[in-house]
């Protein structure tokens, strides 16, 4: 597994890639600060990256899996985890939505986004900075400066406006090795920003040495975080609580990479269920036989009528009640139209239907009628106990499956 890290200064991504390392045994990859850096493997640099310090070799004897390694492009750092892919590596070094494109290409990529409440990010900058032995920024000059990294968009009347507005988080390019620039610290930012917002001269913004073909994010990087597969809010004030929660989201379940055959007819229900037009809830569902899909279906009116959503059926549009006034309700159930489309010969003994919702009874009956052998759904509904009761007595299989909290909807870089 290989997982990338991203999110605003302050929120504590490298605090997470160091709890990765120290709870499931991920090796930390970084990029070079510089072409100047290159090196093949090296666990003893101890130099600022982003108000971050490397940590130093500890132990001389570990396994040398375990060793930070660094590399001279995001293609060399792939090219290394591919050859090692079954061992665990973590990087924060991940800042461009072409690099991020770059490495989803590989089944073993994880995005995690890690984000933070504002004050809290505040204050471990303060106690960051003051532990250097600097001038701790103002919060307004600490929201000032990560709104503008973040967006690339100034906030008060004292910056450029939106048509002239710049990022002053110069990054590394990671598509080549050429124009690499370092990354400054969240400190020399607030610093360069105070610089920038005091002087007398508009135009000294816009000078063209800060112009750099390499020196402004592609895309803003809230870009990245819309990116994630997984998200972890760090809003912990001790080790104790950030690990109890990175537990919790157990990232190295195999099922995030690549979803069991569970995980995956259920986000095909999940997916027939964003074709629902019923007013009253989105369901989806999949009939599936020897693992190959038969057919699916999703709630709504019938075909040639006006769709529910669009007024068709009176009953769903008048907000009625759950379980009230079905024998006035147009919408058929997805199950119903996943059943009619397969036809009882084609389902046969053995076949499996996956709800995004468990179904309701009259549903239940159609199922054990064609013959149905197991029933997996998501959520629960209102009848739950009439339609385990009814699968018990025709011994059919009934059970709930949870997937994996990643996220459906991927944004295109």
């Amino acid at each position: 597994m290989f997982v990338g890290i991203v999110g605003s200064s302050c929120s504590g991504k490298h605090e997470v890639m160091n709890q990765l390392a120290s709870l499931y045994g991920f090796t930390r990859l970084y990029l070079q600060l510089s072409t100047s850096t290159l090196s093949s493997t090296s666990s003893n640099i101890s130099q600022p990256r982003n108000g971050y310090t490397r940590p130093q070799k500890q132990d001389q004897k570990r396994d040398q899996k375990q060793e930070d390694k660094e590399f001279s492009s995001i293609e060399a750092m792939l090219d290394h985890v591919t050859l090692n892919w079954m061992q665990h590596f973590v990087t924060c070094d991940v800042q461009t939505v072409q690099g991020i494109a770059i490495l989803r290409k590989r089944p073993f990529f994880l995005l995690l986004s890690v984000e933070s409440p504002m004050m809290m990010r505040y204050h471990r900058c303060v106690a960051r900075t003051q532990a250097q032995g600097k001038d701790a920024p103002t919060l307004e000059e600490f929201v000032e400066a990560t709104d503008t990294a973040l967006y690339s968009t100034p906030t008060t009347a004292t910056t450029p406006t939106a048509s002239r507005s710049l990022s002053v988080f110069p990054i590394r390019s990671l598509d080549s090795e050429q124009d690499v620039t370092p990354l400054p610290s969240l400190e020399d930012t607030v610093d360069q920003s105070r610089s920038l917002l005091s002087s007398p001269n508009p135009d000294s913004i816009m000078s063209p040495s800060l112009f750099h073909s390499h020196s402004f994010y592609t895309s803003p990087p809230y870009k990245l975080l819309s990116m994630s597969d997984l998200s972890l809010l760090n809003n912990h004030s001790d080790l104790v609580s950030l690990q109890q929660s990175l537990i919790s989201l157990d990232i190295t379940n195999p099922d995030l990479l690549r979803p069991s055959w569970d995980s995956y007819f259920m986000y095909l229900a999940n997916l027939a269920a964003r074709r629902s037009n019923c007013m009253k809830r989105r369901v989806g569902c999949v009939l599936v036989r020897e693992k190959r899909v038969i057919a699916t279906g999703y709630n709504g009116t019938p075909k040639n009528l006006t769709n529910c959503n669009d007024g068709g059926c009176l009953r769903c549009n008048q907000a009625t009640p759950c379980g009230k006034g079905l024998d006035r309700c147009l919408c058929m159930h997805a199950e119903e139209n996943a059943l009619l489309e397969a036809g009882r010969e084609r389902v046969g003994s053995g076949s499996t239907i996956y709800c995004n919702t468990c179904p309701c009874l009259g549903c239940a009956i159609k199922i054990v009628q064609v013959g149905v052998s197991q029933v997996v759904y998501s959520e629960s509904y209102g009848m739950d106990d009439l339609t385990a009761e009814v699968f018990r007595k025709a011994k059919v299989e009934l059970r709930q499956h949870a997937t994996p909290g990643i996220k459906l909807d991927q944004s295109s870089p």
